[in-house]
């Protein structure tokens, strides 16, 4: 027997929502706003999961992959949260990587910053495509 829990769509969706809450900061909208990421549900990709998870554990942080971004010759731009609950090294790392990325750091936001400051997601975003500073070359 493989071990696996047999569940419904909808017991897959509210662990999935219980999962996903964890993401933000803002803890009294954090189940509405994970909910929201659910609707419509369309399951979870275990197969993709999967792959990602491999990729990270056999790939990042590679010295391989870290000089190939650092040869990269594009524009960039991450936006993180500042409350983000994962180690901030992974963006550190990658902000160190891209030669030419600029980085926006927004100081209320968890790990999926558009949603919790969709004002300030948007304006580092405009800001970035505006004409002196590239002009939508991101």
């Amino acid at each position: 027997m493989s071990g696996a829990v047999e569940r419904t769509a909808e017991e897959d969706r509210e662990l999935a929502v219980l999962r996903w809450s964890a993401e933000f900061e803002d803890r009294e909208r954090a189940l509405e706003l994970a909910g929201r990421m659910a609707e419509p549900w369309f399951g979870v990709n275990t197969r993709c999961n999967k792959a990602l998870d491999h990729e990270r554990t056999h790939g990042w942080g590679t010295p391989a992959l870290y000089a190939a971004c650092r040869r990269l010759d594009v524009r960039a731009l991450i936006v993180d949260g500042a409350r983000d609950i994962r180690p901030r090294s992974a963006v550190d790392s990658l902000a160190a990587a891209l030669p030419g990325s600029v980085r926006v750091t927004l100081p209320g936001a968890g790990h999926q910053p558009w949603t919790e400051d969709s004002g300030g997601f948007r304006d580092a975003v405009l800001d970035a495509l505006r004409p002196d500073r590239g002009g939508g070359e991101i």
